[in-house]
């Protein structure tokens, strides 16, 4: 089917058409026409003019601004220039672009040489002449495959339309315009070409064995019919007969397709193509080009983002370490404050226990050395002397006034000797005595020791 399109179409049809479409009600008087006949036309049509949509005048004045161009590098005036409307996205809504392959049918026939004729050519002929082509397959054979590629190119041309503008734009004649309105009409058609397809190729690959004898006997007789010509036309020349038919039949048999060409080289393809519109590629880059800008506005938002959350945690670090060196620092000076008390104490106290440790170590050093003197005594005395009694009760008695601090060790060696010193001179020997003063020597000897050994660890301690 061809379709004719109006080329020819005047200003107040164009407007109504584009009125329609973007469902407006009124149209517009051509800016040429004869003038209102009174004033009540002239105010509806104002009144008319000021409901046209914007995109409707937007339309009209693109389509006047492409006139006077066109008329600008044709030296015409614009009114000369005609108005052409030419919309593929409707016919992309109401059905589709299509074309048939058929591909593979060409191995059924072939060009023919004329010396495979038996016909010898002059060397310089005026007029070319074209040897003919010859099937490679039977015609009740061949004839059915062709049939069904023709069945499938005159579906198409019976149930689409051809456009000659569209054939211009797409740069190829090969597609047509198909409704989806007659696609249903159209696809039975096609699915019938391709069942006829199915049975002949089955036909042939059923009886290839008995294809192949028909060709060599048909190739054969064609050959034995060229080899007479031949050996007529040449006859001063050699010729061997039965070399040259056997040669003819072998390059024709090789010519014969096989079955795997004819099974799955012949198909049928039912190519549909969709239309790309300048207008929906700029489209599509207008997107690009918005999306891109809010990728890049959402990454700057994204890297500020991160910025400020790596300052606010920069910012918190040092807080943190701010405080915790000034805990640190306050740790430290209450430590020194501390220490500075501690130390205070600690002279307060030395200072107030020194005199009771001096008092201490003399009393320990008293004893100590008046216990030596007695044991000195003692070592060569058969008696004991009285003075030696008089100091040991002396001592145990001073030494009880001054044991405030309750060592019982050195009392109790100290009351044994003094009940030895308190018994009667007769009753009292020098070995016991200088045993009890020797046990003296011994409990003041240690605690001088415990003495030197407090001190130590008081002075490790500081």
């Amino acid at each position: 089917m061809n379709q004719s399109m109006n080329t020819s179409l005047n200003g107040d049809q164009l407007a109504n058409d584009i009125w329609a479409m973007l469902g407006a009600t009124s149209a517009v008087a051509d800016n040429t026409t004869v003038a209102a006949p009174d004033n009540q036309t002239n105010a509806v049509k104002q009144s008319e003019m000021s409901n046209i949509p914007d995109l409707a005048t937007e339309i009209l004045s693109k389509l006047e601004q492409k006139k006077e161009t066109a008329a600008a590098h044709l030296g015409i005036s614009a009114a000369e220039v005609e108005t052409m409307p030419f919309d593929l996205t409707a016919l992309e809504q109401a059905g589709i672009f299509l074309n048939i392959d058929a591909t593979g049918f060409s191995v059924l026939s072939r060009q023919l040489d004329w010396q495979s004729l038996g016909i010898e050519l002059p060397k310089e002929q005026a007029v070319h002449l074209s040897p003919p082509r010859t099937g490679l397959l039977p015609d009740n054979y061949r004839k059915p495959l062709q049939r069904a590629a023709s069945r499938a190119h005159n579906a198409l041309d019976r149930y689409s339309f051809r456009f000659a503008l569209c054939e211009t734009v797409l740069g190829s004649s090969e597609y047509r315009w198909i409704p989806f309105t007659a696609f249903e009409a159209f696809e039975k058609e096609f699915a019938a070409a391709l069942e006829t397809l199915a049975r002949a190729k089955t036909s042939v690959i059923e009886n290839y064995d008995e294809i192949l004898e028909t060709l060599r006997g048909t190739f054969r007789q064609l050959a034995t019919d060229s080899a007479d010509r031949l050996a007529a036309t040449v006859k001063d020349e050699p010729f061997d007969r039965d070399e040259f038919i056997n040669t003819t039949v072998a390059r024709a048999m090789q010519m014969v397709p096989p079955v795997a060409v004819i099974r799955d080289g012949m198909r049928i393809k039912m190519r549909p193509k969709v239309i790309l519109l300048g207008s929906e590629m700029r489209a599509e880059q207008t997107r690009a080009a918005k999306l891109e800008l809010e990728t890049q506005t959402t990454n700057r938002a994204q890297t500020e983002i991160a910025i400020e959350i790596e300052a606010q945690k920069e910012i918190a670090e040092i807080k943190v370490k701010t405080a915790f060196e000034d805990e640190k620092r306050e740790q430290e000076l209450k430590e020194r404050i501390r220490q500075i008390k501690i130390e205070a104490v600690k002279r307060e106290m030395e200072a107030s226990i020194s005199p009771l440790k001096e008092g201490l170590d003399q009393l320990n050093s008293t004893i100590y050395e008046a216990a030596k003197e007695m044991a000195e005594k003692l070592n060569d005395s058969k008696f004991v002397p009285g003075g030696t009694a008089k100091r040991a009760r002396e001592m145990y008695r001073w030494f009880k006034l001054m044991n405030f601090t309750g060592d019982a060790e050195v009392e109790t060696v100290l009351a044994e000797l003094n009940k030895i010193a308190s018994r009667d001179a007769k009753t009292r020997t020098a070995a016991e005595m200088k045993e009890a003063v020797d046990a003296v020597i011994v409990a003041t000897s240690k605690r001088a020791r415990k003495l030197l050994k407090t001190e130590q660890l008081d002075a490790l301690e500081l």
